[in-house]
């Protein structure tokens, strides 16, 4: 800042309006690890796997030339509790953990002529594009693509070290790398069918696409959906005592805390019982992994929510552990 009379006034911006026309890749990838990423991937903007994301990085960041993919390590034991509650809190630090490793990235590049910014490893997210694509930068396909891993039959990135236990984000730059990173030949996944049998809402199948749904109503319970449910009901409730008849004071416990604090991941299963990777191996054996881990999260007695008549129901029927709870709103598409 400088003075002009009694008033101060941005100094002018004489920094470069883009970087050095090339980065080593070695470089960088040296400088993400010493600010504090656990492993790092690049991506070109121009390679074809980006056709169906570019426009939507372009929008975030129209100079981008280089995806950068960072990743950090989710310690798999807070994922694999029964306690359900140490999982989310694992999954937030790392959050707030790995947005504070790309901002120091980008000032480390700031100071080499490099600019660039940085996307929310999840929210906030663009609800003015609800229901559709909320986010510009798919953190998964650039992990792929930046040679950190491959999707498993759960639809998380198996990372050859850190297993399926990792949380990443993107940081996009205005310069270009000598070299990029390029999808693993193999991926980890042997399709053990752990996290399929675990899964409360049979949202994973061999031999079918993903139930985005089925996971996004349970799992996410307490996130935008669950809230317009909790609301719906409480306007049509003609009273309060109506109202608690619909929802238990755990649920609004639950909500509450989600919004006072951050949100309350109701599932995540699937993550902790995959073996793949170093850090995802059984513990011990497989025999004490199935009665340590999987069988005390299968059987863990709790609340599933669901759309009614659908397949993720009927899934959750068949577990007399856990309570069904239909839901009254989805998100109209």
């Amino acid at each position: 800042m400088v003075r002009n009379g009694n008033s101060y006034q941005p100094a002018p911006d004489n920094s470069p309006t883009v970087g050095p026309k090339q980065l080593a890749a070695k470089d960088l990838r040296r400088l993400c690890l010493e600010a504090g990423a656990d492993d790092v991937g690049f991506v070109d903007i121009g390679r074809p796997a980006l056709d169906h994301e570019r426009n939507d990085i372009l929008a975030a960041y129209p100079r981008t030339r280089t995806i950068i993919c960072l990743v950090i390590h989710l310690n798999p034991e807070n994922m694999r509790s029964q306690a359900r509650h140490l999982s989310s809190d694992e999954f937030h630090h790392a959050t707030d953990t790995v947005a504070t490793v790309g901002r120091n990235i980008l000032r480390r590049l700031n100071a080499l002529e490099v600019r660039g910014t940085i996307e929310p490893a999840d929210f906030p997210m663009d609800m003015g594009r609800l229901p559709g694509k909320m986010w510009n930068v798919s953190h998964k396909i650039m992990a792929v693509e930046g040679g950190l891993g491959h999707m498993g039959l759960n639809r998380l990135v198996i990372h050859p070290q850190f297993g399926n236990f990792i949380r990443m984000t993107s940081l996009l730059i205005d310069t270009e790398l000598d070299v990029y990173g390029s999808p693993l030949e193999h991926s980890l996944c042997d399709r053990c069918g752990l996290c399929l049998s675990v899964c409360p809402v049979g949202a994973i199948q061999r031999n079918a696409p993903f139930d985005f749904m089925a996971c996004m109503t349970h799992a996410y319970r307490d996130n935008f959906i669950g809230f317009m449910d909790m609301l719906d009901s409480l306007l049509r409730s003609p009273d309060m005592d109506a109202f608690r008849q619909r929802f238990s004071d755990r649920e609004i416990a639950s909500m509450w805390q989600s919004l006072m604090y951050k949100m309350n991941y109701r599932c995540g299963y699937c993550m902790a019982v995959c073996p793949a990777g170093q850090a995802g191996h059984f513990c011990g054996s497989k025999k004490d992994f199935l009665q340590e881990v999987l069988l005390p999260l299968k059987n863990r007695k709790e609340q599933v929510y669901v759309l009614a008549d659908t397949e993720a129901e009927k899934r959750a029927q068949t577990n007399p552990n856990k309570e069904i709870r239909r839901i009254g709103f989805s998100i109209r598409r």
